[in-house]
């Protein structure tokens, strides 16, 4: 506890598209019960930006999709997410317990272009052109919801986004030939000296294993 002569302590948060809320919940609610003293300043940002604003020590630390191999920078994977296919109610496809990639080759898939998956993408990229589904980009999960409700293909997204959204017409199925996975890194400058900050990356760590509990 700081003492009120003190300045409150403080943590500067910056947040990318994609990573995965319902951990980003569950840690700040970690953060806000053991530590609620500390102040904490939000900051939604693109990844670059969150890269950037770390180097100019604007930020204490980020939470991206995006890892970085810089020696100035600690990247550390601590959430990691299966991808899920989210289907229209009613679709074909639903008729099979879990779907492969190549089997979307004829159908419409929307993806939010935020919530990087490289294995995904990587397998993606190294499909002929006759194998690899017509992958149209949207601007929000909530776009890719849209469309799929509304018919017009299938999604591709972290399972617990699809799940939590299944009151939106739509349903989930397992892809098979996986696993695909979303990663959340946290980032900090190297050698950084901030001892709010070393305790919420043990707690996003503590969240991360509660989570495989």
């Amino acid at each position: 506890m700081h003492d009120a002569t003190s300045p409150r302590p403080q943590l500067r948060l910056a947040i990318a598209p994609g990573v995965a809320s319902s951990y980003l919940a569950a840690l700040l609610a970690l953060q806000r019960a053991e530590e609620p003293e500390v102040s904490m300043e939000f900051n939604e940002v693109t990844a670059s930006d969150l890269i950037t604003g770390l180097y100019k020590r604007r930020f204490d630390v980020g939470l991206s999709l995006k890892q970085v191999s810089d020696s100035s920078l600690k990247s550390l994977s601590i959430w990691f997410e299966a991808t899920a296919l989210a289907t229209p109610l009613r679709y074909p496809l639903l008729r099979q317990q879990s779907i492969r990639i190549d089997e979307l080759k004829e159908h419409s898939v929307f993806r939010w272009k935020a919530e990087y998956s490289p294995s995904l993408d990587q397998y993606l990229s190294s499909m002929s052109s006759t194998e690899r589904p017509n992958v149209q980009h949207v601007s929000s999960f909530e776009m890719l919801l849209l469309w799929v409700a509304a018919g017009y293909g299938v999604g591709i997204s972290s399972r617990s986004r699809i799940e939590t959204a299944s009151q939106c017409g739509i349903c989930t199925r397992p892809i098979a030939d996986g696993p695909y996975e979303v990663i959340t890194h946290l980032q900090r400058l190297s050698g950084q000296t901030n001892l709010v900050a070393d305790r919420f990356e043990l707690r996003a760590l503590r969240v991360a294993e509660a989570r495989k509990a």
